[in-house]
């Protein structure tokens, strides 16, 4: 989570200048996975993801815009993309790097990395085989653990890893639907899987929707990291003026008292 100190660094700038610029009709589609608890869409929660709240002060901090809210999968939204569809998705990783489909607003707020989400009764194992933080590359090596990930998942600079090690082969398994991440879940409980590669918040929404407590190991391999977000939007004209008036609302946006308390009850580390 940004640090409370860095929230106040920048005054809230306008955000347009001028009477032509309030009166004109700027608009924004902003797309929501279903992807709990970064969009909570079913249930008790519905609504009170962190994504869901980021979205919420976004649209607060910009009320001379036309919003809109659309439910679409990960495939669609990069389609979308290449299409070169105005369109925004409010909760991507920030790559340093330029993007050939998508502007990257400035950073929003960060989360903790990946770890390793396993029950409890297998964490005494791991970490005297592997170390705590455990080594990835030396426990993927040995191909004595069952893993699972929702098909399409990528894990960043862990992927190839993975990929060496453990995709394709018997210990790997691929869940489908918008349910993959709570079945999974209830596979490694079950002892069907033994571990998945996700981040703290993953397991924070299982526990609090399902009742039931898994482990998180840190990885050495991403010792200290954070996650930093930012808003992506088309790479055209349009997103590069919605990037624009995004930048200059992100103060705001980080001092809404209801996103601060979503970032409270999902982001903090374990």
């Amino acid at each position: 989570m940004i640090k409370k100190g860095l929230l106040s660094l920048a005054l809230v700038l306008p955000l347009f200048g001028g009477a032509s610029e309030r009166t004109s009709h700027h608009e924004i589609t902003w797309a929501a996975t279903i992807s709990p608890p970064f969009h909570i869409v079913s249930g008790p929660l519905a609504q009170q993801g962190v994504c869901d709240a980021f979205v919420d002060a976004l649209i607060d901090a910009m009320p001379t815009s036309k919003h809109k809210v659309e439910r679409l999968p990960r495939l669609r939204i990069g389609m979308l993309w290449q299409q070169e569809k105005n369109l925004c998705y409010p909760c991507m990783i920030h790559r340093q790097e330029e993007q050939s489909l998508i502007e990257y607003s400035d950073p929003t707020y960060t989360y903790p990395s990946h770890g390793i989400i396993t029950r409890p009764e297998l964490v005494a194992e791991l970490t005297s085989k592997y170390g705590n933080p455990v080594d990835l590359k030396a426990m993927l090596s040995d191909q004595s653990y069952r893993f699972g990930q929702p098909v399409g998942r990528l894990y960043g600079k862990l992927q190839p890893l993975l990929d060496e090690h453990l995709i394709g082969t018997s210990q790997h398994t691929d869940l489908a639907g918008e349910t993959a991440n709570t079945s999974m879940m209830s596979m490694i409980l079950g002892n069907r899987l033994d571990f998945t590669i996700d981040y703290p918040m993953l397991k924070r929404f299982y526990e609090a929707t399902e009742g039931r407590n898994l482990a998180f190991l840190p990885i050495a391999q991403l010792a200290g990291e954070e996650v930093i977000g930012a808003v992506a939007c088309t790479r055209n004209s349009w997103g590069a003026d919605t990037i624009k008036r995004i930048n200059q609302i992100i103060p705001a946006v980080q001092n809404n008292p209801k996103f601060q308390q979503a970032q409270e009850t999902w982001l903090q580390p374990e």
